[in-house]
């Protein structure tokens, strides 16, 4: 096997045997999904937003509109899947122009229609 084979697949080991041994990898940073309620589209602002979930884990700017996204998943060696997103839409002015949020638990409360 020459050199550069034997270092990807060096790289491959050591990037898959932790998760082997760990058994699940999550990404990004919890967050309270009951907070979601005190999201307020036109009133709250983007430094309310930051107060209620911390830094988001993604920034970016999609068809001119500013958009934060805050995210959480844990997947498991074994198969299972948990995930969490909520992405905020900001007017100019920095209040929430819009959100959505979505969720891999079903029996969630905030996602069942009332």
């Amino acid at each position: 096997m020459n050199a550069f084979l034997r270092s990807r697949w060096g790289a491959l080991v050591a990037l898959v045997l932790p998760l082997l041994v760990a058994g699940c990898i999550t990404v990004g940073e919890k967050f309270r999904p009951e907070a979601i309620e005190q999201i307020k589209p036109g009133q709250t602002r983007d430094t309310d937003i930051k107060q209620i979930f911390g830094n988001p884990i993604r920034t970016g700017i999609n068809d001119g509109v500013r958009e934060w996204t805050y995210a959480h998943y844990k997947a498991s060696a074994f198969g299972k899947f948990e995930g969490r997103d909520l992405v905020i839409k900001f007017n100019s002015d920095g209040t929430v122009k819009s959100y959505s949020y979505s969720t891999t638990d079903p029996t969630e409360d905030i996602v069942k229609p009332k």
